[in-house]
């Protein structure tokens, strides 16, 4: 049957053309609809699958959309969000008996109970957290002062393959989690217990703000003091044991001492570390740094900007250089596939041009005897 209002609106003559026209706007519709309902089902795999194979992608995880074309040979950057992307059960087998037994049971004495979680304090007799949980150096040659070179990963925790990738690595590489990862405390406990020197990504304002959010931990310059306090709260009791937090590679707040200076003093009363890229438009912080005797190192060199294997080895040996300079060096690196394979290998030539691989800590009880 066709209602009558069909009929006067469409001539008996036209009927099977717009029956077919009608059919195949419906078919797009529902394809349409389908491909939505995947992309929306499926963003956390594609946000692996895009850094895996080093493809480019901008991808909001919370929201599981994906922005932009996919281009090989280089990888855009997460919107930080809370991830969908976690361990699961256990991936990487632990040796505990309780598998959610985590780093904090280390010392009750450096840390604080607070409605954010267990925070990092300075103990009574002065141990400071960062010096505590710092990896043990141990010297190539005790008899000469080599030129030490660190390099940390950051966004760790986000992507359960990549994160797994980099805990194969020599221990000397220093680790740090992203406070939005899942199970953020098995991954940290796990690679205290193999060796690995620890520290929290700290989120903060980059320059793409407000397209690109921080995430609900961020750090803001349009916020007020109190709130910026609770934020970095939120993040210090993510997990206990780590050694400092880690700064944005992009980030904007290092810039202006007036928005930062209560988190970066808080963080020095606390006794743990705070590692940011240097910058042209942030020179004024190590100077501040230094007066106000806060316990910041600045990041020389981020090693994969550009993700190429060719790329990424010139940034190595030109860090390697700096270190000869200037007695040490840091790199910051994440952990796409292109920057283990170089750093894998990189990492059997050091010996060989007079260089040690060190834990960030090792540069800062040089900096900070």
């Amino acid at each position: 049957m066709i209602p009558n209002t069909l009929k006067k609106l469409v001539p008996a003559k036209h009927r099977l053309v717009f029956w077919l026209w009608a059919g195949l706007a419906y078919g797009l519709a529902v394809i349409v609809l389908l491909l939505i309902i995947k992309l929306l089902l499926s963003g956390k795999e594609l946000t692996e699958q895009a850094i895996q194979f080093g493809q480019r992608a901008t991808v909001y995880v919370e929201s599981n959309v994906v922005e932009g074309n996919v281009r090989k040979n280089s990888v855009s950057k997460i919107i930080d969000a809370k991830p969908t992307v976690g361990m699961n059960d256990s991936v990487i087998p632990s040796p505990l008996a309780n598998a959610n037994a985590s780093v904090e049971s280390s010392d009750s004495s450096l840390v604080e109970k607070s409605d954010k979680g267990m925070l990092p304090i300075i103990s009574a007799n002065g141990v400071q957290p960062w010096k505590y949980y710092a990896r043990a150096y141990n010297p190539t040659n005790p008899n000469a002062k080599r030129p030490m070179v660190a390099i940390i990963f950051t966004n760790l925790g986000l992507s359960r393959p990549l994160t797994t990738e980099v805990l194969k690595l020599p221990r000397d590489f220093t680790l740090s989690f992203s406070p939005y990862a899942s199970d953020i405390t098995r991954w940290a406990t796990r690679a205290h217990e193999i060796g690995f020197e620890s520290f929290i990504d700290l989120p903060m304002q980059d320059s793409a703000y407000p397209v690109s959010d921080p995430g609900p931990f961020g750090l803001l310059e349009n916020l007020n003091p109190n709130e910026n306090g609770i934020r970095l709260h939120q993040v210090l009791g993510q997990f206990t044991g780590y050694v400092g937090t880690l700064a944005p590679v992009d980030e904007k707040l290092t810039a202006d001492l007036d928005v930062l200076r209560p988190e970066l003093t808080e963080l020095a009363s606390r006794g743990v570390l705070f590692l940011y890229v240097k910058t042209p438009q942030n020179a004024a912080l190590a100077d501040f740094a230094k007066s106000h005797s806060l316990y910041v190192l600045g990041i020389d060199k981020v090693i994969d900007a550009e993700i190429t294997r060719g790329a990424i080895d010139t940034q190595l040996q030109s860090l390697v250089d700096l270190a000869k300079t200037q007695g040490y060096a840091i790199g910051v690196a994440h952990s796409y596939p292109p920057t283990l394979e170089a750093l894998a290998a990189w990492d059997e030539t050091l010996n060989a041009q007079g260089v040690d691989l060190v834990p960030v800590s090792a540069i800062g009880k040089r900096v900070f005897p």
